[in-house]
């Protein structure tokens, strides 16, 4: 039957009919097996005297799934979200836990068969070719970045150099010399391999590497377009390729940047997820196009399905115009619960982010805001410090979140690097 019988990592043929076809077909099993199998989900529709089929016609008519939900009923194992017994699950990824209990992803073989299918559909569309060579350098362990990206390259066919972070100059001698053509990781750790190679007095651009696939934390188009200057993957027919997911849904392989995309969008992969872009404060639907939070609904996962899961992460959906036929959503403009509120306005660091790397001069940064609104304060790393960026800087943050910060220079490798996410805003 087409409507689940495609190739799940070539699926250009599809139509957006058919795609909006499978999505419904798959909405309609999922609410009838998450009502009998799931406690969670079975208790959240019997007390509102719901029916899968209700739901199916409405599914505004069900509440959002919280990470506290996932903290409080599903750990550990999965817990009540659950829709298989214990012994069919395979293992387990989660988050850090940094503010509390973890969130768990749960996985059966069949999870597993998908997540290697739609990671390698990704590295696909991002250019990526059976006979690349990608040093993975997302963290592996816990984290699902790690693991994703090497069962997804390997689905496709291509051949991976295991890294994880850490031992940076080993592994730029590593990058060179098994000639590697793609590079995975947060943005973060990226910038410092470029920096630790221009220390080592290496021309980044002379490496093999083409694509770059940076994924795990908001960035900017300014930061990809540094990524790609740097190592000069456009001259190689290649680029820097976002690449999103999170733990919750199954981790990296929801949505993909395209060639086309430019550092805009990503499409996101509709056959496997039900999206929902909502206004964070009130939680209503916000128009076509409109800027909001993304909201998703695991329509395949087999061990540990979601309803209606609230990301956090805030971005805007489209329809695609280029040869793909899955919609867009656009790079994500950071999250909900990162806004910093200073003097009655909301700060996105994906905005100062923007401005910071923007300007080649700046190598690194750091922010730091009092919780008294008293200190808004921006450390900035430069080779070349002056009165003039000082003005520039202050006058164009000001501009994109309407507050003003103050700006101190800092010598050269005075300021942290991230092998990982990275933490460039402290809270004081």
């Amino acid at each position: 039957m087409w409507l689940i019988d495609y190739d799940n990592i070539r699926p250009m043929s599809l139509d957006k009919e058919q795609i909006a076809s499978i999505q419904e077909f798959r909405l309609r099993a999922l609410l009838k097996r998450v009502y009998a199998d799931s406690p969670f989900y079975h208790r959240l529709m019997r007390d509102r005297n719901l029916t899968p089929e209700d739901v199916a016609k409405d599914i505004t008519k069900i509440p959002f799934t919280t990470k506290e939900d996932l903290r409080k009923s599903g750990y550990p194992y999965g817990g009540d979200f659950l829709t298989v017994p214990l012994s069919t699950i395979v293992g387990w990824h989660m988050t850090s836990g940094t503010t509390g209990k973890p969130t768990i992803g749960a996985y059966t073989a069949a999870d597993m068969k998908l997540w290697r299918e739609l990671v390698a559909r990704c590295l696909l569309v991002a250019g990526v070719k059976k006979d690349d060579i990608i040093a993975n350098i997302y963290g592996y362990g816990l984290f699902t970045g790690g693991l994703g990206l090497h069962i997804g390259a390997q689905e496709l066919g291509a051949k991976v150099i295991p890294w994880g972070t850490g031992r940076t100059e080993a592994l730029i001698n590593t990058v060179i010399d098994f000639q590697a053509t793609v590079i995975t990781g947060t943005p973060s750790y990226e910038l410092v391999i470029l920096e630790k190679m221009r220390e080592m007095g290496l021309d980044p651009t002379e490496t093999k590497l083409r694509i770059a696939i940076p994924g795990a934390e908001a960035m900017s188009p300014d930061t990809l377009d540094r990524i790609e200057e740097g190592f000069g993957l456009k001259g190689k027919g290649g680029g820097a390729r976002e690449i999103y997911g999170m733990t919750e849904a199954i981790g990296p392989g929801v949505a993909q940047e395209c060639p086309e995309d430019e550092h805009k969008f990503m499409h996101i992969w509709t056959d496997h997820f039900l999206v929902e872009i909502i206004d964070p404060e009130t939680g209503e639907h916000v128009g076509e196009g409109e800027d909001g939070e993304l909201v998703l609904t695991t329509l395949t996962r087999e061990g540990m399905p979601l309803l209606r899961y609230r990301t956090r992460d805030l971005t805007r959906m489209e329809e695609s115009s280029d040869r793909l036929p899955f919609p867009k959503i656009s790079i994500i403009k950071g999250r909900s619960d990162d806004v910093v509120f200073y003097r009655g306005v909301k700060i996105y660091p994906t905005a100062i982010a923007h401005v910071m790397h923007f300007h080649k001069e700046v190598i690194e940064y750091q922010v730091t805001i009092s919780k008294d609104a008293s200190l808004f304060l921006i450390k900035v790393e430069t080779k070349t410090p002056s009165e003039e960026l000082r003005k520039r800087l202050i006058e164009e943050i000001q501009s994109v979140v309407f507050a003003r910060p103050q700006v101190e220079f800092a010598s050269p490798g005075e300021l942290p690097r991230y092998e990982g996410k990275a933490k460039r805003v402290i809270i004081i």
